[in-house]
This record gives C-alpha cells, sequence and structure tokens, in this order.
C-alpha cells in the first residue's frame, strides 16, 4: 500500500508541476501523450509481449541455473515500474477528462495500459518462479482496483451525469 500512496503523491507533483509551476496547457499535454503513444505504440506492445516472455523464459533458466538474483532484482524493477505507470496514466485518464472531457483510454491508452498490465502479471510470475512466497495480490490487486476505477468511471458514470 505504501507503494501506491507513493505513486499517486509523484504523479500529483508531475501534474502539479507540469500544469501550475511550468503552465503547460492541458490540451499541449494531451496531444503530446496521445502522439508519444501514437508514434510508438508497436514498440510498447513488442516490449510488453516479448519483454514478459523473455523475463519468465529467463527467471525459469536461472532459476535452475542458480542465478536467480538476476531476475529478481531485473523484476522487482519492472514490477514497481509498472505499478507506477498503470497508476499515471489511469490518474491522467480523470484528470483529462475532468479537465477537457477527453478520454485518453480511447486514444491508444488502452494499448499502453495492455503492455504495463502484460509486465506486472509477468513480472510478479517470475518473482513467484523465484519465490513461491512472493505477494502477488498485493502487487497486482491494488493498481488493477485504480485502472479499473478509472476506466470505470471516465467510460460509464462521468458521461451517464453528464460530468
Amino acid at each position: 500500500m505504501g507503494g501506491l500512496i507513493k505513486d499517486f503523491a509523484l504523479t500529483a507533483l508531475i501534474i502539479i508541476l507540469n500544469h501550475w509551476i511550468y503552465g503547460v496547457e492541458d490540451t499541449i499535454s494531451y496531444e503530446f501523450i496521445v502522439n508519444f503513444i501514437a508514434r510508438n505504440q508497436a514498440l510498447f506492445l513488442a516490449f510488453g509481449i516479448l519483454g514478459s516472455i523473455t523475463l519468465l523464459l529467463s527467471s525459469s533458466m536461472f532459476e535452475n541455473l542458480g542465478l536467480y538474483k538476476i531476475t529478481y532484482a531485473l523484476s522487482k524493477i519492472l514490477v514497481r515500474v509498472s505499478q507506477f505507470l498503470i497508476i499515471f496514466i489511469s490518474i491522467l485518464n480523470i484528470v483529462f477528462y475532468a479537465a477537457m472531457g477527453n478520454n485518453l483510454m480511447r486514444d491508444n491508452g488502452y494499448l499502453l495500459l495492455f503492455s504495463c498490465a502484460l509486465i506486472l502479471s509477468a513480472s510478479c510470475w517470475a518473482l513467484r518462479i523465484i519465490d513461491f512466497n512472493y505477494h502477488t495480490k498485493n502487487a497486482v490487486l491494488p493498481v488493477s482496483v485504480v485502472a479499473f476505477m478509472s476506466i470505470v468511471l471516465v467510460e460509464l458514470v462521468w458521461p451517464f451525469y453528464k460530468f
């Protein structure tokens, strides 16, 4: 839970710095993010699929060879990075919809969310291969709930009430 609070705080800091301190408008930020995702969508998808497969195969191979600390450290880093990116995308989806009425998820945000979720699940699975006591539920469930609530708010609740 501490990691989730840190991710919220870092996301809020980035949004505050971007909007109020540096004075970047929401439309410019939205267009930049959407164009960045559109330009690199093949890279995100390839990294998500091939990276997760490579991580799982290497963790199985290194675990049998006794070199499991390499993939353990890499998996821990990938878990934290993917958790942060999922939280960041979800919060940005809410902020952009509240500020401008634009849905980030419909503009290739689902692709990025899928890639991050794939990396998160593969990293948790790799950690589970190495350490059978790893708390996968505690790593996946909170960020999944935040992403799900973001999608439900922006896709269903707020359009229904004309927010």
